[in-house]
């Protein structure tokens, strides 16, 4: 079977299984999701934007949540030669695919908190 053609757009590069797994676990899984969080939680937090800002906030990192751990899951088998730490390929795999797992939970729960805060709370600001 051929190989499928490389994909310039690295969203859709990732969400194919075509990217390494490093820049996009600790790229755009960590980093964009530290910034994601921010962008959404802080505004309302902070009483500089209310419900609106947080409801399109999340429905934007459910769709950001559903790529990254799809992409990562695809992604998860493509690990430097040799594997970083010494850790066994096959383990570095299933860490990537379970803490992304988990992180998605993590992610949903943040976002019920919000909405708690933000519904049945105290004002914020």
């Amino acid at each position: 079977m051929a190989a499928s053609p490389a994909i310039a757009n690295p969203l859709l590069r990732y969400w194919h299984g075509q990217g390494r797994l490093a820049p996009l676990y600790w790229g755009w899984g960590v980093a964009g999701s530290v910034v994601l969080a921010l962008l959404v939680a802080g505004p309302p937090l902070l009483g500089l934007a209310g419900l609106g800002w947080a409801l399109a906030g999340i429905a934007l990192g459910a769709a950001y949540t559903v790529w990254i751990l799809v992409s990562i899951w695809r992604c998860a088998e493509n690990i430097e030669n040799p594997a970083p730490l010494g850790i066994p390929r096959e383990a570095l795999t299933w860490m990537a695919r379970w803490l992304t797992v988990g992180w998605a939970i993590n992610a949903a729960g943040m976002s019920v908190l919000l909405l708690e805060a933000l519904l049945f709370g105290p004002p914020l600001r």
